[in-house]
């Protein structure tokens, strides 16, 4: 995805890179110049992200890895060997089964991946950016971290959207004001994204629904949400610290 913002030679790490926005960040950063750790569970990327990655083999570098434990955690930044200019916390995982049946290992996968996750990445790439002077966090929270799901869109879909989703997405828009005035004085900038609902294939009666509620009448695309990504991995967003940016088509604007 061409774009204007000067991104030539960062190195960028990006956790969840497998994934289906993960993916499009990776390779809309190669595109840019950059050389990006894309970070995930399995042991070698699958095929989604070296198509992703295509020729530009050069720019590329897959790490093994875990969000949710320090030593896992600490392992990945062993890995890499350098500093990172721009973060992208893109890991997140959700469950789909009613309130009343939440076990406690649901709540803990999903509060280790999403949340836990995220504050452990960010504090490891911090030693490296506050030596630098200078760094970018990018943290993926949701419009469920902004507003609660409005139930009546996913009818018999069975696709719910769970209580401690939006908690941990809810956490990661406070975990990323907070980190932008803790770091602050060392040059770093940190700011989430709240994306709306991204089109999967998912029941045709809830994305009917779901798109009768978004004023822009469509679900997100990945490549939706990576020019804002870009945006404030760039100098150009050089100013802007602490903020979240609802990327929704409007979604929580009623």
């Amino acid at each position: 995805m061409a774009n204007k913002y000067d991104l030539l030679n960062k190195n960028v790490l990006i956790t969840g890179a497998a994934g289906q926005i993960g993916r499009e960040l990776v390779r809309a950063f190669i595109e840019s110049g950059s050389h990006v750790y894309a970070a995930d569970l399995a042991a070698t990327p699958d095929s989604g992200l070296t198509d992703a990655v295509g020729k530009h083999t050069d720019l590329f570098t897959y790490v093994s890895g875990s969000v949710t434990t320090e030593t896992s955690v600490t392992e990945i930044f062993a890995e890499i060997k350098k500093p990172i200019d721009v973060l992208v916390n893109c890991a997140g995982i959700g469950v789909y089964t009613a309130f009343e049946k939440r076990t406690e290992e649901e709540l803990d996968s999903v509060f280790d991946t999403n949340l836990k996750g995220t504050i452990l990445m960010s504090k490891h790439a911090a030693e490296g950016m506050k030596e630098q002077k200078q760094g970018t966090i990018i943290n993926v929270a949701s419009i469920y971290g902004v507003t609660t799901p409005d139930f009546r869109i996913y009818g018999d879909s069975g696709r719910n959207s769970s209580e401690i989703y939006g908690a941990t997405k809810a956490g990661i828009i406070h975990f990323t004001k907070y980190i932008s005035a803790y770091l602050a004085p060392y040059g770093i900038t940190a700011n989430s994204i709240s994306p709306g609902g991204v089109f999967r294939k998912q029941d045709p009666a809830f994305v009917a629904n779901y798109e009768k509620k978004t004023p822009l009448g469509r679900m997100a695309t990945p490549e939706d949400l990576v020019g804002t990504v870009l945006f404030l991995a760039s100098s150009d967003a050089r100013y802007i610290t602490g903020q979240n940016i609802s990327v929704d088509g409007g979604f929580t604007v009623w």
